[in-house]
């Protein structure tokens, strides 16, 4: 993977507990949550300061917003438009509501991986997409934004920048993707393999959402034994050999995570690679920490 710039994703809980020797290795310093609201309370703009005082370009994370909290977010998120950010979206009604306003122009949005993806990066794409023609199933490897509409859309949104779960099989999408101005932020490992709306943490420690923030900071490991085929309504039992080739799930509050690290075989450029340490179980290694 050829870039020369990288992305740091962390909680703000862990922001300044990171050495300055450790942050000289990131262009930028992301916070946020895209999976959950309530992992983004104590957020404040002394975190994105601190961030721009280090030289780093900063960027904020928002989760899919229901009815319910959109209003509130969106207050606080505009609070901080005094300041250059890059504003990640995960759903189309949040991004459709900020390009709507009289942003100021040092104000930039990306779209995140919940809005951006490839069935290769599906742990059920060859069940899906059995009964397809290689032609077909080499289509939906692609890059799902990766269409003349929807470029045109992203360009007239102000769109400059996609998260995405790098894998296989998506040179050409992503090539055309950033000949049309729209940057490529690659994720190398613990590819997103599920989102709901209900939080897996919370019902397996039969938490109140909204207590339940503490509970995600270590991963669930999950070995699915069945699974459901919508079509037909029945359980369908996954063979071990199957299992093994899914790699570990894990479970990060309404997340599941794929660790399924790509081995790079392909070379092409990126425009940055990004660290998430949000979403596995790497641990920010000890010389990192002041």
């Amino acid at each position: 993977m050829n870039t020369s710039k990288k992305e740091l994703r962390v909680h703000h809980d862990q922001l300044y507990t990171l050495s300055s020797l450790f942050l000289e290795d990131y262009d930028t310093i992301c916070l946020g949550h895209s999976g959950c609201i309530h992992k983004m309370a104590g957020l404040t703009e002394e975190h994105i300061q601190y961030i721009l005082q280090q030289g780093k370009n900063a960027k904020i994370e928002l989760p899919i917003l229901f009815e319910v909290h959109f209003g509130r977010v969106m207050e606080k998120v505009q609070q901080l438009f005094h300041l250059p950010l890059n504003i990640v979206v995960n759903d189309w009604g949040t991004l459709h509501y900020l390009v709507s306003q009289q942003n100021p122009p040092h104000v930039s949005f990306s779209l995140g991986r919940q809005l951006v993806y490839s069935f290769i990066n599906c742990p059920w794409y060859e069940d899906i997409l059995q009964n397809e023609t290689a032609d077909i199933r080499q289509m939906y490897f692609q890059v799902n934004v990766d269409s003349d509409s929807i470029i045109v859309l992203l360009q007239q949104y102000g769109v400059q920048e996609i998260d995405l779960d790098i894998g296989p099989g998506m040179q050409e999408s992503i090539q055309s993707l950033r000949k049309e101005g729209i940057a490529v932020n690659a994720f190398l490992g613990y590819a997103m393999a599920s989102m709901s709306r209900s939080c897996h943490t919370a019902r397996a420690y039969n938490e109140t959402v909204g207590n339940c923030g503490h509970l995600c900071n270590e991963a669930i490991y999950i070995e699915p034994r069945q699974r459901w085929n919508r079509f037909e309504d029945t359980m369908i039992r996954i063979a071990k050999e199957n299992r093994q080739r899914l790699g570990e799930l894990i479970v990060y509050g309404n997340i599941v995570v794929q660790n399924k690290e790509w081995t790079g075989e392909e070379s092409f450029e990126v425009d940055s690679i990004c660290d998430d340490f949000r979403f596995s179980p790497k641990q920010i290694r000890q010389e990192a920490v002041k």
